[in-house]
């Protein structure tokens, strides 16, 4: 388990998680959906004194009001964390060094939120020395301004500390390392270890937006990996790659001096031209063919080649 990205702002991130695992402070992790505050906040646990103490991270919006009052009510009176997502396993005793993680606080309803303000009272009065995070979407004073968290829980956390994650927008520069982690990972579960990276896949992949961050860059590999046909290769998925940016990306690469596999981006190219064209005629191949001025066998050759299906998906 590791945060991964060289970039300044990933840095920075790595700093303050290796700064505030020396001690016991409460914490914010602030960031977008699909950023990973759940890792940097384990991190903060897994890498200081307490490494070998409980700690587990509760996902406060799934669970039933009921269930989050008893959990309080358990913990506050005889110092037992009871889960209530899993009852039968994962209990253990609040011993001095312990950190529970709460996440999508600011999703939860009200009545689990007053139980919250009851736990977050007693961290802080116990002497058990217990450890409290929570991770938000957005810092606390605007979550309580619109609406969508109860004031006790600011009050009870005024004096936190702050971590912040960027968005993957923000770092596109660590999106190789991701994406090299995460095939090796999905690679030695799904038995495809030693797969070379596309460099022009990189290249499309620094283009996107990533709205999900790093859990959508996550599961974009994931899935290319399962419907790849080459597995010593890893490359993207047809629909991702345009001729549009495959065209902007080799002229950019052309123009600073970069190296680039021209045989694969002229298929991508060409794929894209073909594909724009036969929806153009509703896929079909005889007006396709005129239009682009070749024959039809032509056409069906390079369809075949570029592994264009021969009529239009419903």
């Amino acid at each position: 388990m590791e945060i991964i990205g060289s970039s300044q702002a990933m840095k920075r991130v790595k700093e303050e998680v290796r700064k505030l695992s020396k001690g016991r402070k409460n914490v914010f992790v602030i960031g977008e959906d699909g950023v990973g505050k759940g890792l940097v906040a384990e991190m903060i646990h897994l890498g200081g004194r307490d490494a070998r103490k409980p700690y587990v991270r509760l996902n406060v919006a799934g669970i039933d009001p009921g269930k989050m009052k008893k959990l309080v009510e358990s913990t506050i009176e005889s110092g037992e964390f009871i889960n209530p997502v899993a009852p039968d396993h994962g209990n253990f005793k609040i011993v001095d060094g312990t950190t529970i993680i709460l996440e999508d606080l600011d999703r939860s309803g009200l009545a689990v939120q007053r139980s919250v303000c009851d736990l977050l009272a007693f961290a802080g009065k116990s002497r058990r020395g217990l450890r409290m995070m929570i991770l938000l979407s957005v810092p606390i004073a605007q979550s309580v301004r619109d609406g969508q968290i109860l004031s006790c829980v600011a009050e009870e956390t005024k004096y936190w500390e702050l971590v912040k994650v960027p968005p993957l927008r923000e770092r596109a520069e660590d999106i190789p390392e991701l994406v090299e982690f995460f095939v090796k990972e999905i690679g030695n579960d799904l038995g495809m270890s030693g797969m070379v990276i596309d460099a022009n896949a990189i290249g499309v992949l620094v283009r996107q937006e990533w709205k999900e961050n790093v859990r959508e860059l996550k599961r974009l590999v994931e899935r290319s990996m399962v419907l790849t046909r080459d597995r010593r290769v890893f490359k993207l998925p047809a629909g991702l790659v345009n001729e549009q940016a495959e065209l902007t990306r080799v002229l950019d690469r052309i123009e600073e001096g970069t190296d680039f596999a021209l045989d694969n981006s002229m298929e991508i190219i060409e794929k894209g031209i073909l594909l724009r064209t036969l929806e153009k005629f509703e896929f079909n191949q005889s007006r396709t063919a005129r239009f682009l001025k070749m024959t039809e066998d032509t056409l069906r050759y390079r369809m075949k080649k570029l592994g264009i299906p021969t009529a239009r998906k419903q």
